[in-house]
This record gives C-alpha cells, sequence and structure tokens, in this order.
C-alpha cells in the first residue's frame, strides 16, 4: 500500500519537518493570556510577586495551596491554633457555598485573608454584597468620518489608582497603561467596610471589611500584582504598601482559584499547553485525512470474474435422450425410464417395487391420492414393456404421457 504513496508521505514528511523547524525558529510571541500563577512567568503570572514574599514576610513561614479553601481550612489545626494570611489573586473568584462558608469562618477566627480579583460571584458576593463594574476612559475623535459621518473612538484599557490613607497616598497616584480592566465596587456593606483605595474617578477599588475577630482585604485590581506591573518601580511599591496591610503572621498562597489553573489530567495537556506541539499535532491529524482522502482510490489489480460451476446433469441426460431417440432404440429409452422412475417410486414412497400385485397397487394408491385404475394402468404398462423386444414410438409416447400424468397428480 504505501509503495505506490511513498511520494506522498514524503511530500506530507517534509511539510511536517518545515513546520516544526519554522515554530523552532520563530520567534516566541508574547502569551497575554491571563495566568495568575505562581510559577509562571508570563505577563499576567505572579512568579515576581512569589519571589518577593520572602523579602516582605520574612520572619513568617510561607506555604501553598492547591485545594478549594473547603480542604485546605477545614479542620486545620494549624490555622485553627495560629492566625494566617490566606492571599488569594484572580480574574474572578466564586467559591462555592463550602468554600465561602470555610473561608469566613477562617476570618472570624482572627485570620486574614487578602483577595484581588475583578469580579466577585457566588455565595461569597452574596454574602457580603459585594459587586464590581468597569470604567474605561473613552476619547471622540475631533475629525468625523467623511462618508459616514460619526466620530471615531479609542478606549485606554490604562488605570490610575491610589491609596486613601494620606501616610500611604502618593501626589500622581500608580498608572498602568496596559492590561488593566479598571474595575471598581460600586455595592458592599457600608456598616463593616474601610475604603482603603481609590481611581482617579474616585470609584472604589481596595476596601477592608471587620468579620468576626479577623479582616477581610479586597482589591479590584488584580492585574497589579501580575509580572507586567510588578516589574515597575512605581508600581511594586504599590503592591508592597496593600501588603502591608497584612499583620506579621504565616502566609498562604492560593494556586486553586487561578485563570491559569486548568485542573485537567489528560494525557494531551503538555501539547494543547505548548504552541509549537500542539500545531505539530494539528499537522498530523491534517496530514493523516489527507493520505486516507487519497488513498480511498483502490490500487490493488482488477480481480477478474470466475463464472460458476455449471451443473451438466441435465445437458447430460437431454444428450443421453437425443442419441437413443436419433438411433430409434424406443425400448432402450423405456427401460431407462422405467428404472429412474420406479427408483422414484421407492425413495418416496418407501415401498419395494418388485411385484406390481394387488396389495401394491392399493398402497401407492393410498400414498399418492392418484384413481386407483390409473395406478393399475400405469405398472400394468410396465409388464407390457418389460415383456416386449422392440417398442414403437406411440408406446414410448404413451409412456412418458402416463408417468408425467402420475408425477402431475401425485399428492406426495
Amino acid at each position: 500500500m504505501f509503495k505506490g504513496n511513498r511520494k506522498y508521505i514524503i511530500v506530507l514528511t517534509l511539510c511536517f519537518v518545515a513546520l516544526i523547524l519554522l515554530q523552532l525558529l520563530a520567534p516566541k510571541p508574547i502569551d497575554w493570556r491571563l495566568s495568575y500563577m505562581q510559577n509562571d512567568k508570563r505577563p499576567f503570572g505572579t512568579s515576581a510577586l512569589s519571589e518577593a514574599l520572602p523579602a516582605l514576610f520574612s520572619e513568617q513561614t510561607i506555604s501553598t495551596k492547591n485545594v478549594p479553601l473547603y480542604n485546605a481550612l477545614k479542620g486545620n489545626e494549624i490555622n485553627n491554633n495560629n492566625n494566617s494570611n490566606y492571599i488569594i489573586i484572580n480574574q474572578n473568584f466564586n467559591p462555592d457555598k463550602l468554600d465561602t462558608r470555610e473561608l469566613l469562618n477562617f476570618i472570624s477566627r482572627g485570620n486574614t485573608a487578602f483577595i484581588a480579583a475583578n469580579y466577585f460571584t457566588g455565595k461569597f458576593a452574596d454574602t457580603l454584597k459585594l459587586s464590581t463594574d468597569n470604567f474605561y476612559d473613552v476619547l471622540a475623535g475631533t475629525k468625523a468620518d467623511s462618508i459616514t459621518g460619526h466620530h471615531s473612538y479609542k478606549m485606554y484599557d490604562s488605570a490610575n489608582i491610589n491609596f486613601v490613607n494620606p501616610i500611604l497616598k502618593t501626589k500622581s497616584g500608580y498608572g498602568y497603561k496596559k492590561g488593566m480592566e479598571n474595575t471598581f465596587f460600586n455595592s458592599f456593606d457600608t456598616a463593616k467596610t474601610t475604603i482603603l483605595g481609590k481611581n482617579s474617578s474616585d470609584n472604589i477599588n481596595f476596601i477592608q471589611i471587620k468579620f468576626g475577630k479577623g479582616k477581610l482585604f479586597i482589591s479590584s485590581a488584580p492585574e497589579a500584582f501580575t509580572n507586567y506591573h510588578f516589574i515597575h518601580e512605581q508600581n511594586y511599591d504599590y503592591v508592597f504598601k496593600c501588603l502591608s496591610y497584612l499583620p506579621i503572621q504565616p502566609i498562604i498562597w492560593d494556586e486553586y482559584y487561578k485563570e491559569g489553573n486548568v485542573k485537567q489530567d489528560s494525557p494531551l495537556r503538555v501539547i494543547f499547553n505548548n504552541p509549537p506541539l500542539l500545531a505539530a499535532y494539528y499537522l498530523l491529524i491534517l496530514s493523516i485525512l489527507i493520505f486516507m482522502i487519497v488513498g480511498i482510490k483502490r490500487k490493488q489489480r482488477i480481480i477478474p470474474v470466475v463464472e460458476p460451476m455449471r451443473n451438466t446433469t441435465l445437458d447430460f441426460v437431454d444428450t443421453v435422450g437425443t442419441l437413443y431417440y436419433q438411433t430409434g432404440n424406443h425400448k432402450n429409452i423405456a427401460d431407462k425410464k422405467i428404472t429412474f422412475f420406479l427408483e422414484n417410486i421407492r425413495s418416496t414412497f418407501q415401498v419395494k417395487t418388485t411385484i406390481y400385485d394387488d396389495v401394491f397397487i392399493e398402497r401407492i394408491t393410498n400414498l399418492s391420492g392418484i384413481e386407483k385404475q390409473k395406478v393399475h394402468d400405469l405398472f400394468y404398462y410396465f409388464s407390457d414393456i418389460n415383456f416386449k423386444e422392440t417398442i414403437t414410438q406411440e408406446e414410448l409416447l404413451k409412456l412418458n404421457l402416463m408417468m408425467e400424468e402420475f408425477n402431475k397428480e401425485n399428492k406426495r
């Protein structure tokens, strides 16, 4: 099969190798996908902040949890007897009912939680009456389109945020030029909430909520804690000031509630998480499909049609009968027809055919359902022919007619 398709296989193999080389030699594009993972060095990972935490909390232990809050906090004696800080950074924070209950119980016992996210939903948001909204600076163009007459608009994904506390607040604020959704809180429980930070439009983006014996700090600017913004001198100062609200106690870093935490066990996850391997994988599948489509046409030689063996018995009988008839030996033909007929009687009725007496005639009549006189005439005509040396053509025809009539009326 492969011999005739050798040229197609060579072409596909060369294309496959060329694509792999192009992927390996081409400059890798920047991956701007949100991650917030601790060891992710992409722009929106948090590896820079993770590496800086030991300097900020130099005398405290730092641990990482990659399980839901319920599993991390339920029945944990260390967290029950020693206060800790739980840090969660992600675009969305939507814990279920059990996770929310354990987190709030954890805080109410005197612990502290720091959560940075753009959006809060589910039981957690409902319990704290918490919701966020977006704000974008929109700049209208000075010139209208000559055809439509509409003004052009440009939307900036930038933000300028600052603290409320005069000691932490800076004169110009902290500016972010790219990758900021600039979300703010439009709903929260004012009775339990202290405002800690705002954006340039006076919208609240950093709050503190008193809950039991502990405190909950919530920021709506998780992008500020990512590598892209943290490496700038002015902006990492903002992160350190935010985390300075946390008491000096052990740190628990969350890795479960992350955009980059795929939580899948598929054996293909390495391929799907690596763009060059993914491109090669798709090319392989496409090559197989093309090969199958091209190879649908049969390449083997046509199998010749072999006619089945014919049943020549009837032809032989016809030939022999014709031979005897042409030689005029009617007696020989009659003897053979009688012999064949009697053999058929013996096999059909299970009777002896040596004597044509009244008992034999009566039995054949009962078994065949034919009139007794006709049966009597047929077998006695057999006896007449057996005693003759020769018979005429008319006698042979009469014998044949009587046999055909018997076979036609026979009920067996």
